[in-house]
């Protein structure tokens, strides 16, 4: 008893005692959070499962809905309607069967469209016993009971199709025998398509598998039953009992638990149930599973917590203990000297050994040297001795050395472009302006610092063993003199912890600076203390990259903003980081020029694709970003409107438009392009007025044009630097052309410009 009550009053047996009741907090939150965890789990798993039934009828709902465009246009295709006509007017034998090829030649086209997801599709005509599809044509009865052969749709089927009211008819899925006496057979979907009266129907043969495979997937024991309007089943699972009753829903219930399933229901927009069942046991053996995962991981924490704590408890006693021996008894120290002295690989613990070793030798060595000279004033000669320890910090060396703590504070410097489209501050000086400001205020506060310059945008101060309280009184009084100042740069301010050992500088720094790129897209000084988890943002190029593909084939520049204001407003939604907001935007370029690249007969090589990733840099809100991209989509389109071939597709012309195109900038004369395509000057000048309607040197002034109003309205070059880099060296002839041609000078443009996006953000705002 009297051992316990001793160790109680040990420093460690209060540091195993302070961890054990922090380790036992810790446990209690976990228990808590377990608690909550497993009682909202089955929701969320019965929550999902609703989810993936709306999705997957709402997938259906889409794919049907292009089968139904799929199926008007081929029915009323030109050429099969004048084959239809042919039939009727002069016979089966006499009808002119290339337009029937024609229609199986568009017919490949859908089926061999992976998107489509079609086995085949069929024209029949029941009263001439005729059909054809994507292999050839026949007749009725080859093509129903050979070479697609199913006991449930026989030809007779098809043939009194004809008398059914409705227009579009979704049959149930069956497997059809793909030729006879083959084994292969295929799960395929019918669905008809038939106009009133008309003497021939479409009918569109849906691989089944292959759309549940796209459209649902292969989850073990989650099925899928689709119905029509009238309960009838068209499709059942592979897993799905076949003598599964499928439940009764209410009106406005969507999920029901009926024989230890439970049945979710969704209804698409073509008018057809969705319904899935998940085995209810599949829920009760993840929560079990999860349970047993996580008391294992539990009791293997309370262990290994508890261990961890026994010996940080005794390293952190072993040497204070070796500390008090020494001071305690003087031999323990000259044994110590004799051996060598043992290091704690504590810098806090060695430092205090370290300097009682020194204190007592020197106590010794004044000690011994008065009594040798009989001294008076002992203690006046040891207080003289003390202070010849140095404690200057003054230089970096001595500053990091020190075996005090230090902590970096960290500055990300982004600057601003001005309305007027020019750089009001020269970065260089606006940043040692920053430098010597930042200076001075810490300095003010904290007598021991350092603040230098990084990289041409960065700036670290370094402060010795800060107050929490300075500290955040410093970065306040910072952020708010930073902010007054906002319209000209964003500042990024990141701190971390103090830190004891000056060899990790580098790697906090780097932390940093990975802080700084997980800021927030704010036109404000942000104050960064802490890593914050990044969401998980899913690209929209991945899903909907094809929206914006067809926005850019028709050259609607709204659609083409639209999609890309909906990119960008899902990142601010998801509260991106800066990083995460650049990277989207230089992905969406890239897939603009790609997208450009391919739809032109040459590489679009006069895309300035680096100054737009340069302009991103300048950045620093939603409206900055999309008023970058409207310029850059007002020129991707301009360029597609320009380049695209006249209706005869002249291989000539053709080449005219790549070489102008990529060499408008150089010295370009008809007679250089006459060489290259190895034809007269006179020839090649009317060859292509006559293909384009417009002579050589006008072509060349309206791609040079274009340009020059590009670069004006996208970057802060000098008036002179655009007019060279779009060909012309005389800036006289240049302002001439450009006022003749916009009705304004360079400068005026460019301030106009400007001025709109001013008035287009304010509106915004």
């Amino acid at each position: 008893m009297n051992w316990i009550m001793n160790k109680k009053r040990t420093l460690f047996f209060k540091i195993f005692v302070s961890f054990l009741a922090i380790i036992s907090l810790f446990c209690l939150f976990y228990i808590l959070i377990y608690y909550v965890f497993k009682t909202s789990l089955q929701e969320e798993i019965v929550q999902s499962s609703l989810n993936e039934t709306n999705n997957t009828a709402e997938r259906f709902s889409n794919h049907m809905e292009q089968i139904q465009i799929m199926l008007f246009h081929v029915y009323n295709n030109q050429d099969l309607v004048s084959f239809n006509r042919q039939l009727q007017r002069v016979g089966f034998q006499e009808a002119d069967y290339l337009k029937a090829k024609n229609v199986m030649k568009d017919i490949r086209g859908y089926v061999y469209n992976s998107l489509f997801l079609l086995e085949d599709v069929i024209v029949h005509f029941p009263k001439e016993h005729f059909a054809f599809g994507k292999s050839g044509s026949g007749s009725s009865d080859y093509m129903f009971n050979t070479s697609y052969r199913s006991d449930i749709y026989p030809l007779e089927h098809w043939e009194t199709l004809t008398t059914e009211p409705h227009t579009f008819l979704i049959s149930p899925a069956a497997s059809f025998q793909m030729n006879a006496g083959s084994p292969e057979s295929r799960h395929l979907l019918p669905y008809t398509f038939k106009s009133p009266g008309s003497p021939y129907q479409i009918i569109a043969m849906i691989d089944i598998q292959k759309a549940i495979q796209s459209f649902f997937g292969t989850t073990d024991g989650h099925t899928l039953i689709i119905t029509d309007h009238q309960s009838n089943i068209l499709y059942r699972s592979g897993s799905t009992p076949e003598g599964e009753a499928i439940p009764v829903f209410q009106d406005g219930e969507t999920t029901r638990k009926e024989n230890g399933r439970y049945y979710f229901k969704a209804e698409g927009a073509d008018g057809l149930m969705y319904i899935t069942s998940l085995e209810d046991t599949r829920i009760a053996d993840q929560l079990q599973r999860l349970t047993g995962y996580m008391v294992l991981i539990f009791v293997f924490s309370l262990l290994a917590a508890t261990l961890v704590s026994l010996y940080l408890s005794r390293r952190l006693h072993t040497p204070v203990k070796h500390m008090l021996s020494s001071l305690l008894d003087r031999t323990s120290l000259n044994k110590a000297d004799e051996v060598g002295q043992e290091e704690s690989h504590i810098l806090e613990y060695d430092l205090i050994q370290s300097r009682i070793g020194e204190l007592k030798k020197e106590k010794d060595t004044i000690v011994a040297k008065l009594n040798r000279q009989n001294a008076i004033l002992t203690n006046y000669s040891y207080m003289n001795q003390l202070k010849n320890i140095n404690t200057d910090l003054s230089e970096w060396n001595d500053f990091l050395a020190d075996g005090g703590s230090y902590q970096l504070v960290y500055y990300d410097i982004r600057f601003r472009i001005s309305e007027n489209g020019s750089m009001p501050l020269d970065r260089e000086r606006a940043v040692r302006h920053l430098l010597d400001y930042i200076h001075l205020l810490t300095k003010e506060r904290f007598h021991a610092n350092h603040t230098f310059q990084m990289e041409k945008n960065e700036i670290v101060s370094v402060l010795k063993e800060p107050s929490p309280f300075q500290l955040q009184a410093l970065l306040e009084q910072l952020k708010a003199s930073l902010d007054e100042e906002k319209h000209y740069y964003v500042v990024t301010i990141c701190t971390l912890p103090a830190m004891n050992q000056p060899t990790k500088f580098s790697e906090t720094y780097q932390q940093l600076r990975d802080l700084a790129s997980s800021a927030r897209l704010l036109e404000e000084t942000q104050l960064i203390s802490g890593a914050r988890p990044l969401p998980n943002v899913d690209q929209p190029l991945v899903k909907r990259g094809r929206e914006l593909d067809q926005a850019l084939q028709a050259l609607e520049e709204d659609n083409c903003m639209d999609w890309i204001r909906q990119a960008f407003a899902y990142f601010v939604k998801k509260d991106a980081s800066v990083l995460q907001f650049r990277q989207l935007a230089l992905d969406i370029t890239s897939h603009i020029v790609e997208f450009l690249d391919q739809q032109l007969s040459y590489k679009a090589t006069g895309v300035p694709l680096s100054e737009w990733e340069n302009a991103f840099q300048d950045c620093h809100s939603q409206d900055d970003y999309e008023t970058v991209f409207k310029h850059i989509v007002s020129s991707v389109l301009a360029i597609m409107r320009d380049s695209k071939l006249p209706a005869t597709e002249e291989p000539t012309i053709a080449m005219f438009y790549e070489i102008i195109n990529s060499h408008y900038m150089e010295d370009i004369s008809l007679e250089y392009l006459s060489a290259k395509l190895n034809l007269s000057t006179t020839y090649l000048s009317v060859y292509i007025k006559d293909k384009t309607g417009i002579n050589f040197s006008e072509h060349l002034q309206t791609i040079r044009m274009r340009k020059a109003c590009e670069l004006l309205a996208t970057t802060n070059w000098t008036i002179n630097e655009i007019s060279v880099r779009v060909g012309y060296q005389n800036i006289t002839s240049f302002n001439r052309i450009f006022k003749k041609t916009t009705g304004i000078s360079p400068g005026t443009y460019r301030k106009q410009h400007l001025m709109e996006i001013h008035q287009q953000q304010k509106h915004v705002d």
